[in-house]
């Protein structure tokens, strides 16, 4: 079946219950799971169980995409293990919470009103992962979790739009990824690509504190869109096992992503463009905006989005050398990062482009730095 064009949907031209249009940022977190870890120091820890060309094809892979270091969940001592207690995809989603609270003056969880939780890795598939998190940070209220990767930021933003038409006044954003846990050297062998999985993913959390728009003094996020490009079109990053459409049957191994990587190369681009195209069909001028964020795939994207999208190489945001691609929170904690930069002045547009391989999705919004 061919690829059919991207459905999308706009905030800016829907019907809400009392017309919000934005959302007031009331604070943003993050939180990276021990300390940075090189390409050298990770393939160090793995060097007995990888062969010697594996680990040459990793460092080159490593090169071209230019990330250097990024922070693990799990210590690399074995080919199978799961993540540090202290470093489990929920806890480091509250970490990061916690740190959202604490920049809007919320100091407990009483504050919140609904929690939005979403992730590729979740801690258990049943319950959710934003289950576990409510836990942590001792929220009693309701929850939900999306499923998703790196455009699971622009579909929970529509919901929070949604829900604070509703009456709920403070919404809280939770992500994370574990993806570390998911790679066994010992399928090299079988599935090269991992190599790629191994070398450009990161762990790390990022969390915002949502609530009503009250005036233009303050940050906000303004005109979040969504869209698809992938019908008909083959998964470019895939979790199949342990679903019950290909339940788990192996013992001593684990799930492995499923990553076409020369697919996602290709279509990746167009992604990036058609969240672009988006942004200025819901009436953002890229002329106006100040900062670019893209989704955090590599070290190269101010490159990239210089090349292939007329940006500003040096207004274009880019965490992903010392982060590596973080996913589902890649975008929360590289806005978190800029938003405790010192680089924003008041009034700055940040004009935030998600693209998402898994079923070729896209989306984004607009966020502007207030004051407050």
């Amino acid at each position: 079946m061919p690829a059919q064009c991207g459905v999308r949907y706009d905030v800016t031209s829907a019907s809400t219950a009392d017309g919000v249009r934005s959302l007031q940022v009331l604070g943003t977190g993050a939180a990276l799971p021990g300390p940075a870890l090189s390409t050298d120091e990770i393939l160090a820890r793995l060097d007995s169980h990888m062969r010697p060309a594996a680990s040459a094809l990793a460092r080159r892979i490593a090169h071209r995409l230019q990330i250097e270091t990024r922070h693990l969940s799990r210590d690399l001592a074995e080919p199978v293990e799961k993540a540090r207690d202290q470093d489990c995809g929920p806890r480091l989603a509250a970490h990061a919470l916690r740190r959202a609270l604490a920049q809007a003056a919320e100091q407990d969880a009483e504050s919140i009103d609904f929690l939005i939780g979403h992730t590729a890795t979740p801690h258990t598939l049943l319950p959710s992962n934003a289950a576990w998190i409510a836990d942590e940070i001792g929220f009693a209220g309701p929850h939900v979790e999306l499923r998703q990767a790196c455009t699971g930021f622009a579909a929970a933003c529509l919901i929070a739009m949604g829900l604070r038409s509703s009456g709920f006044a403070r919404i809280a954003i939770a992500a994370s990824e574990t993806g570390s846990v998911y790679f066994d050297p010992q399928r090299l062998t079988e599935d090269p690509g991992q190599l790629v999985n191994l070398v450009q993913m990161g762990d790390g959390a990022g969390a915002i504190l949502l609530g009503s728009h009250a005036d233009k003094a303050a940050s906000r996020i303004e005109r979040t869109f969504f869209g698809s490009t992938g019908l008909g079109r083959a998964p470019g990053l895939m979790l199949a096992e342990g679903g019950s459409g290909s339940p788990r049957i192996v013992t001593g191994s684990v799930p492995a992503f499923t990553h076409r990587y020369e697919d996602v190369r290709t279509h990746g681009i167009a992604l990036l463009r058609a969240s672009l195209d988006a942004a200025r069909e819901s009436g953002v001028d890229s002329e106006t905006v100040d900062w670019f964020l893209p989704h955090q795939a590599n070290g190269r994207m101010a490159e990239i989005c210089a090349d292939h999208l007329g940006m500003p190489a040096d207004r274009v945001v880019c965490e992903s050398s010392s982060l590596g691609n973080l996913g589902s929170a890649a975008i929360w904690v590289a806005l978190d990062r800029l938003r405790r930069s010192g680089r924003l002045a008041t009034g700055d547009r940040v004009l935030v482009l998600g693209a998402e391989a898994t079923k070729y999705l896209y989306g984004g919004f607009l966020y502007v730095h207030g004051s407050t």
